[in-house]
């Protein structure tokens, strides 16, 4: 079970993210103009976003598909917001718990340990290959 939660995790995340990278480019908003134009398309836009304003849009996106992506979005955000959040809290909490300046934070060293004991003796070998050849 913990693979398919892994599996299942990374497959969010990896079609979150494409999400997030594909949606300005296949989203077609009211006007049909790609990359979000139309906030910057008014009337008489110069040069470049002329260009943008009357490209046309050639990437397309069935719904489910965006509200697949839509739904991976919002578990990558979650995510992070939450990541975020804990490790702050964390932070917060090592701050609280840090002794005064004074005193010393060391722990003593480790005891030393017993060397491990030596195996049994083998008899070196006398011949190489196959065993029980005669040479």
């Amino acid at each position: 079970m913990d693979r398919i939660k892994d599996y299942t995790s990374f497959a969010a995340w990896f079609v979150g993210l494409g999400y997030i990278v594909m949606w300005p480019v296949t989203a077609s908003e009211l006007g049909g103009q790609p990359f979000g134009a139309s906030v910057f398309c008014r009337d008489g836009a110069p040069g470049l976003l002329d260009f943008l304003c009357n490209s046309p849009h050639s990437l397309w996106m069935a719904p489910g598909l965006h509200a697949l992506g839509f739904m991976s979005t919002l578990f990558v955000t979650t995510r992070l917001l939450l990541r975020a959040a804990k490790r702050s809290h964390r932070a917060a909490r090592a701050a609280l718990a840090s002794p005064p300046a004074g005193e010393c934070t060391e722990a003593p060293p480790p005891p030393p340990r017993k060397p491990r004991p030596r195996g049994p003796m083998v008899k070196p070998r006398t011949h190489f290959g196959l065993r029980g050849m005669p040479r």
